[in-house]
């Protein structure tokens, strides 16, 4: 473009067919608009249009006319021989060697001014207004560009675009003031609406793996279906971003919202069921005795009773006394728990011993109203967990379970939908976890104390030492549970378990159910036999072993990572966590599980019973685990993607080698 908007030039006349001095108004590819000073505004082409500037010999004669004198006049001066040929010289005349300190409308004034270097502005322009008068013109333009825009690489016509918009403006001495602001004025709006185009361009221009491509007859409508891998590979990510979106509004786990339905009926049932067949000193399937009798089932003074043991429990919990634990990293930070599990143990012990030093039987009244006692634990349980689902429909997002956040209501209530509920500084679940494992010492304690009542007459031989041996070995589980609880933190339970129904109820009823075996045992007075005794202690200690080597090495593990230790062979995550392979870690992906298992079937098999409630609580821990296993593994392959693939291609089974 050789000429600019605003520039004086020398135009062809469409009507008189010869050159008239005129001023460029609009520029359209290489057709200028031109004011005519003779009057109208006519468009002409490029080849009709030469540069124009004020005469040389006028401006030079008139700046210098004051520095002479008629007395050093000299006729020699006004002779042609004498002037520089240079000065005669077409070149000189050429706009093209014109010095670019001379203003080409430089006026004529009084006395010689300094050139004035023009200055030239970069102007990024909104969209051309079209003046009244190019209409005609439109089509001829739009056709010339299409032609012409066809032939250039395509590269090129990539930025084409936010090329076509950076023009030139030159402003002298010769504009007025008004014209300037104007153009100023325009010059800072369009800059401003095309800076957004800029940064488009500008990541086109820098595109990895694009290279330059040749001449296209390829339209520009056409120019973003260029590059279909691309397209297609940005297809499938958003797809599967979709279906991820999608999975968190459905139920995923326990059979959707009709099986969490069902499973609302049945966690209930097969926990309270049980305790019918064995209470009021009969146990079994043959001495089943149902009562018509409402308080048989429902009694207000069990309901109290465990009312009273959870209010205890929740204010020696926000006692001072203990030490304070961080849990670990989620997405509302790190929680701290006071760990005071076993001061609760030993608070609950004391005021039992209490009562029967006191001749209260608190023993009897505990075994006599076991039924009373779950059912008011499944209510206490059902208020619960309705109180946090109310609850959680106030919290933060953040705290909110994402496997509890479905369009189902059921399946939410029974998942939980926070993951660690908080009332000031009591944490629920760590409430919930404490009960059971101290409601299940109460319980045992009244079962020993059962079996030594009137011992002063029994002697050694008439004591029912299977029933002490399985009192004394679950004593040592629940005692190991309380001692190591900052364990329990890092556990799948305390990290991503929601706190709802299932938390709830089957917490508040566990004590009922890890109590069944040694019932069994008291109430039938089982023989004690040497040989089976001793296999089961053996594997309760093999299964003892088992379970806390590898829930305080994963303890260890997850609070610190990265510890140089022998049996720390690691495989990182994207997520920048860490999965152990080594020690019993690299055997099976649960080993902690495959420990519990073992030890509840060392307390079933230690009456060699011929009935199935002594084994009822080991079936029933051994299928919630499986299906926490297969839980745990769907929930990391989501999560850790590609690296949990390399640790399950390297730890084939989640419990036991060869079979799960």
């Amino acid at each position: 473009m050789k000429y600019t908007e605003g520039e004086q030039v020398l135009a062809k006349h469409p009507a008189l067919l010869e050159y008239h001095r005129g001023t460029i108004l609009n520029i359209r590819g290489d057709r200028y608009k031109i004011k005519f000073d003779t009057g109208g505004e006519h468009t002409v082409s490029e080849d009709d249009i030469q540069h124009h500037r004020a005469s040389r010999s006028t401006t030079r004669t008139s700046s210098r006319a004051p520095k002479k004198s008629p007395s050093k006049y000299s006729p020699s001066r006004k002779s042609p021989s004498r002037r520089s040929p240079s000065r005669r010289s077409p070149s000189r005349r050429s706009p093209s060697r014109r010095s670019p300190g001379r203003s080409p409308t430089t006026t004529t004034t009084s006395s010689r001014k300094l050139p004035v270097r023009n200055t030239r502005f970069a102007k990024i322009s909104l969209p051309r207004i079209d003046y009244e008068g190019e209409s005609n013109h439109k089509d001829e333009i739009s056709a010339e560009e299409e032609k012409s825009i066809e032939t250039i690489p395509l590269q090129q016509r990539l930025n084409a675009e936010s090329t076509r918009r950076y023009r030139t403006k030159q402003f002298s001495n010769v504009k007025s003031e008004q014209e300037y602001r104007m153009g100023q004025f325009m010059r800072s709006i369009d800059r401003a609406v095309s800076l957004p185009l800029e940064r488009k361009t500008y990541v086109h221009d820098y595109l990895p793996e694009e290279k330059e491509r040749g001449y296209s007859v390829q339209r520009d409508q056409d120019l973003k279906q260029t590059f279909p891998s691309q397209e297609s590979e940005k297809r499938e990510e958003v797809a599967k971003r979709e279906k991820e979106i999608s999975n968190v509004g459905k139920p995923q786990e326990w059979g959707g919202w009709i099986g969490t339905s069902l499973l609302t009926l049945i966690l209930p049932l097969s926990l309270i069921l049980p305790q019918l067949l064995c209470s009021r000193e009969r146990c079994g399937f043959a001495s089943i005795k149902l009562s018509a009798d409402l308080k048989s089932y429902i009694n207000l003074h069990g309901l109290l009773s465990y009312i009273l043991l959870l209010t205890l429990l929740a204010f020696i919990s926000i006692v001072p006394i203990g030490r304070v634990v961080d849990g670990q990293q989620s997405k509302i930070g790190r929680l701290r728990y006071r760990v005071n599990g076993l001061l609760s143990a030993l608070v609950a012990t004391a005021a039992f011993v209490l009562c029967v030093y006191k001749n209260i039987q608190v023993d009897d009244y505990i075994l006599s109203n076991i039924v009373q006692l779950s059912i008011g634990g499944w209510i206490l349980g059902t208020i619960s967990a309705l109180g946090l689902y109310i609850k959680a429909e106030r919290a933060p997002i953040a705290n909110l379970n994402i496997y509890a956040s479905t369009n189902s209501r059921i399946y939410n209530f029974w998942q939980g939908k926070e993951i660690s509920p908080r009332i000031g500084t009591l944490d629920i679940k760590l409430l919930l976890i404490r009960t059971s494992f101290v409601g299940t010492l109460i319980v045992h304690m009244a079962i020993l104390a059962k079996a030594f009542n009137g011992i002063g007459s029994l002697s050694v031989e008439q004591l029912n030492w299977t029933t002490i041996l399985l009192v004394t070995l679950q004593l040592w589980y629940i005692v190991h549970g309380l001692i190591n609880e900052a364990a329990i933190l890092t556990s799948f339970e305390i990290m991503y378990e929601g706190t709802g129904y299932m938390t709830c109820v089957s917490r508040l009823l566990y004590p009922f159910l890890a109590t069944l075996a040694t019932r069994f045992t008291l109430y039938q007075r089982m023989e004690f036999n040497w040989y089976s005794a001793g296999i089961c202690t053996a594997s309760f200690l093999a299964g003892y072993v088992l379970y806390a080597i590898s829930n305080l090495r994963k303890n260890a593990f997850r609070r610190n990572p990265v510890t140089p230790a022998s049996w720390s062979e690691t495989i990182s995550t994207l997520r920048g966590k860490r999965l152990m392979l080594s020690g019993l870690w690299g055997y099976v992906r649960h080993p902690n599980y495959l420990g519990d298992i073992v030890i509840h079937w060392s307390f079933a098999g230690i009456s060699l019973a011929g009935d199935i409630l002594p084994f009822y609580a080991a079936i029933w821990l051994t299928l919630v685990l499986a299906y926490r296993a297969v839980r745990d593994n769907r929930r990391c392959q989501a999560r850790y993607g590609y690296a949990w693939e390399q640790y399950c291609s390297r730890v084939k089974y989640m419990l036991l080698k060869h079979v799960f």
